[in-house]
This record gives C-alpha cells, sequence and structure tokens, in this order.
C-alpha cells in the first residue's frame, strides 16, 4: 500500500489509479534521486528530466479525460509533486506549475482551451509561463487584424526554455485590459536569456524572456479579464490559488525529502558524539528527540496542505459563482498552508545537520541542496506578507483583494 505521509497510515485506503501514478512518482524520484547533486552541479537545462516526467506519463495524468488525458483530480497532481519533490525540488517546481496552468485553462473552459488541452494531451506538450512581469515591466499587447503583437520583459519564467507553450499575462496597450495568450517559446522574436545563477532550484530553468514583436494568432487568445489596475473577478482570481497552494506542496517535498536523507545518513554514517553515552547514533536521545520534532512538525504542515487543496478544489468546483467571500476563505487557508510549509522546511532543512553530524556538512553527500532549494523558494510571494495578509483577515476581517497576484 502506498502511503501519502512519512508515517504510515494504517486507515488509508487509496483508489487503484492513485496507487498506480504515486508509484510511478516514487520510481522517478528515485531515479532523479540517484545523480541529483551531479545534475544540480551541472546546471545543465532539465530536457532530460522532464523527458522523464513526458515518458512515464506525469504530464498528463490531471488533463480532462474529454481532451485526452487520464482526468484525476489536482489533489492527486499536488501528491505527485508532492513525491518528485523529496527528490528533485526544482523539477517538482516545473511539474506542479505545469498542472497548475493546465488547471487554469480547464477551469476557463472554452472552445479555445479545450482545443488546448486537447493538443497538449496528444502532443505531450509542458507548460510553463513569464508569470505577471510585475518588476521588469509588463508585457505589451496590440492587435493587427487577426494578429496579436507582444512586446516586453520578463525576469525569469520556471520552465519556459524546455516547455512547448507558454501561459502568457499581458496587457493590451489600447484598452488597459488584462489578457492571457498561448505563446510557443520558438516563436521568431522571443528570446531567452541564459541569466539564471541562483542559490537553489538550478535545475527550474528560470530564465529571463524577451519580446520583440512576437505575433500570435488571435486564435491563441485564452481569456480577456478586466482592467488590470482593477480588482478582477473572483472567479479569474482563482487562478493564482494554485500556484500559492504548489509553494506549499513543494516546500512540502522538500521536507520529507530531507528527512529521509538525513534518517539514511544517520542510519549508515553517523557516529555518537564523545560525550554521548551510547554506542550507535541511533540511540541518543537528543537525535531522536530532534526527529521526533521535525517529523512532527511534516505532518503538521502535510495536514495544512492537504486541508487548502480540499478547499480549493472546493472553490474551483464553484465556477462563475464563486464569490469575493468565499474566494478569500479559501485563500487564506491556502495561505496559512503555505506558511507553515515554508517555514518549516527552512527550519527542518537547516537543522538537520545536528541530527546527522560533522560528516554529513561534506559537499558529495549534497544535503545542503534541500535548504538552499527551500531559501530560494521561500523568496517567491515572502510569507512575510502572507503573515500580515492572514493576520488582517483574521483581526480586522479585511480580505485580500482577488487579483492576479495573491
Amino acid at each position: 500500500m502506498t502511503d501519502l505521509d512519512l508515517i504510515a497510515d494504517p486507515s488509508l485506503s487509496l483508489p487503484a489509479e492513485w496507487e498506480h501514478w504515486l508509484g510511478v512518482a516514487d520510481e522517478v524520484a528515485d531515479e532523479l534521486r540517484s545523480d541529483a547533486v551531479e545534475r544540480e552541479a551541472a546546471a545543465d537545462l532539465p530536457e532530460a528530466e522532464v523527458e522523464l516526467l513526458r515518458s512515464r506519463g506525469l504530464l498528463g495524468i490531471a488533463l480532462p479525460a474529454a481532451a485526452g488525458g487520464d482526468g484525476l483530480p489536482f489533489a492527486l497532481a499536488a501528491q505527485v509533486t508532492r513525491r518528485i519533490a523529496r527528490a528533485d525540488a526544482s523539477i517538482a517546481h516545473i511539474l506542479g506549475y505545469h498542472y497548475g496552468w493546465t488547471r487554469i485553462l480547464a477551469h476557463y473552459d472554452t472552445e479555445t482551451t479545450r482545443r488546448m488541452l486537447a493538443a497538449t494531451a496528444a502532443q505531450k506538450w509542458l507548460w510553463a509561463s513569464p508569470g505577471t512581469a510585475r518588476h521588469t515591466g509588463p508585457i505589451r499587447l496590440r492587435r493587427d487584424g487577426d494578429r496579436m503583437i507582444l512586446n516586453g520583459e520578463v525576469g525569469f519564467a520556471t520552465g519556459a526554455p524546455v516547455a512547448q507553450r507558454l501561459f502568457t499575462q499581458v496587457i493590451d496597450a489600447e484598452s488597459g485590459r488584462l489578457n492571457v495568450v498561448a505563446v510557443d517559446p520558438a516563436a521568431q522574436g522571443l528570446t531567452i536569456g541564459g541569466d539564471w545563477d541562483m542559490l537553489g532550484q538550478r535545475l527550474t530553468a528560470s530564465r529571463s524572456l524577451s519580446f520583440v514583436d512576437v505575433v500570435v494568432p488571435a486564435r491563441e487568445l485564452i481569456a480577456e479579464l478586466g482592467p488590470v489596475t482593477e480588482l478582477q473577478d473572483p472567479f479569474a482570481s482563482v487562478a493564482v490559488l494554485n500556484f500559492q497552494l504548489m509553494f506549499g506542496v513543494i516546500q512540502l517535498g522538500i521536507t520529507e525529502g530531507a528527512l529521509l536523507e538525513a534518517r539514511a545518513f544517520t542510519r549508515e554514517r553517523s557516529m555518537p558524539w564523545s560525550h554521548a553515552s551510547v554506542s550507535e547514533a541511533g540511540e541518543d536521545p537528543f537525535i531522536l528527540n530532534g526527529y521526533g520534532e521535525f517529523v512532527a512538525a511534516a505532518q503538521s504542515a502535510a495536514a495544512a496542505v492537504v486541508r487548502g487543496e480540499r478547499r480549493l478544489q472546493w472553490l474551483h468546483d464553484q465556477g462563475t459563482a464563486v464569490t469575493a467571500e468565499a474566494r478569500a476563505a479559501v485563500a487564506e487557508a491556502i495561505a496559512g498552508a503555505k506558511i507553515t510549509a515554508t517555514t518549516t522546511a527552512l527550519t527542518v532543512t537547516s537543522g538537520i545537520y545536528d541530527l546527522t553530524g560533522a560528516r554529513s556538512a561534506g559537499t558529495k553527500y549534497g544535503l545542503d541542496r534541500f535548504w538552499r532549494n527551500a531559501r530560494t523558494l521561500s523568496l517567491h510571494d515572502p510569507i512575510a506578507y502572507k503573515l500580515n495578509e492572514v493576520g488582517r483577515y483574521f483581526l480586522n476581517g479585511e480580505a485580500p483583494r482577488p487579483s492576479i497576484y495573491r
């Protein structure tokens, strides 16, 4: 039986499809784990890693059955992402974002998005996105008959160099309205930079993008939303919650991956400290207490993340009937999950060295990658603002403004 958490749940009974795909995810994670340290050091484009995801069928599990996908729930996609993050948080980041973008396509449920989802399933596309381009300036759209012309720059776009389609948010230069279009990364005029050199998440291929008169056919328009300076419709602003949740999912996976590798190191290599009155590191009460504390924290983070996904699924199921009040309540549950998962990841990935000992600091073991990945990911929409947001909501009843940003 496949378990979802680090501590087995004998009461759990998963559907056969879940058992299968979680097993596939574990096999992929094992393969990624086998050379994770070497691959991260090389920092090459993760083309082979994405092909591994594609060849094992993981890109299509959450695509609608009507489009040719497996039609499985987003909750399973989140659990698959969590499993992959235990081994390689960068590849989990790319995969989790793919699940998020394709979920939004299905959420809109138009003739255009149905066509795109069918093509995604048939050709096994990976989706990525330049995001919202808040800091380098928005991408501008100019209409020219049945064409759309895009110009602008984006500081980084996770997975863009290895994707087949970009979910691209742009501002209509004439109307000021937010639009979403699908862009082929190979389009003429689109340049992908080579400037991703970060502390962690090194294999996310999060490189800069430059759009210079990039031509996109009008039929690639995914959605036309409201003016960017105004509040977005609650239905449209559900999209960003997919990614807020995925941050929590990936941080949770990082935490669990660090604990699993630390446990293996303690069992196989750690020695008791000279002042300890035990013969084995696994008998040291301080080490045992440390693992107990960290596993308990991981369990708490897992519960918060799973609860957030359950509420988000309910919100998606409301469709266009979703209200601002419902959206706010779900957003704050997800914000709480992200806060808990992030703080837990940072604490655990730093603290495992106290449980594994001096030898574990050797670079060949690569235990540092867990903290570096967690630290880098934590800077995406810092939790300081999420703490403030949850505090305002709980204390003053002040709901977050429905937007594409939070």
